[in-house]
């Protein structure tokens, strides 16, 4: 037996030649995964903004054996959801409700001493 491939992406071995690499690599296991894996890394607003594009542009006749992994309405709606959430928390400025009377002041005058 030859020298052994593992596949990070997918957590699976193979024989290490030109032809299982190749097939394994053109495979759509490997391809979800590989999308997958980037994706844990891209802005959540951008990953939102490319599936509603496809959505808007075009359908895919692969249907689930589509290489790409498209997201379900349900995946869309909470990916809306988190997006919105990020949107609110890097809102400025806070709701002065949430700071005490006079909050400024005293941070102006601990700085100026």
């Amino acid at each position: 037996m030859g020298n052994q491939y593992f596949c990070d992406y997918c957590d699976h071995s193979f024989e290490d030649n030109l032809h299982n690499g190749k097939k394994h690599l053109n495979g759509l296991q490997h391809l979800k995964a590989n999308k997958v894996w980037y994706d844990m890394f891209q802005d959540v607003t951008a990953i939102l903004l490319d599936e509603q594009k496809f959505l808007l542009t075009s359908q895919c006749d692969f249907g689930f054996n589509c290489r790409f992994s498209y997201m379900s309405d349900q995946d869309l709606q909470e990916l809306s959801i988190q997006v919105e959430e990020e949107r609110q928390a890097r809102e400025w400025p806070l709701d002065t409700a949430e700071l005490p009377e006079g909050h400024l002041e005293d941070w102006l005058e601990k700085r100026a001493k």
